[in-house]
């Protein structure tokens, strides 16, 4: 929480398409990223101290060293949730990681 007892801002960071959709749903702080970028873009909003909650595509989590990745599993300020690109096989939905995480049933459309 900052000075005013507030959680912090909401940030999304990933590919182009998804960072499009997430500014049309009201997040202001949408970061573009690719494999190359992603890890110190990630390193420096984790850091900031800016975020409450910081979204990320799954797409480039591989590319995240093994102890930053551990230390983002169990972090609660901020908050790093891996947003799936396209969940297929074993990986969880949109509804079911927000279900997971957040403890809350959410009704996505069939996201």
């Amino acid at each position: 929480m900052d000075e005013k007892g507030k959680f912090g801002k909401i940030a999304f960071i990933g590919e182009r398409e998804l960072s499009i959709g997430f500014k049309l749903v009201g997040i202001e702080d949408v970061f573009v990223s690719d494999s190359k970028t992603f890890p110190e873009l990630l390193k420096e909003l984790y850091y900031s101290g800016k975020y409450g909650l910081i979204l990320a595509s799954n797409t480039f989590a591989g590319s995240l060293d093994r102890k930053f990745f551990g230390m983002l599993s169990v972090s609660v300020s901020p908050l790093v949730v891996f947003v799936p690109v396209n969940p297929t096989g074993e990986e969880e939905g949109i509804s079911d990681l927000a279900r997971r995480v957040l403890g809350i049933k959410m009704d996505l459309g069939g996201i």
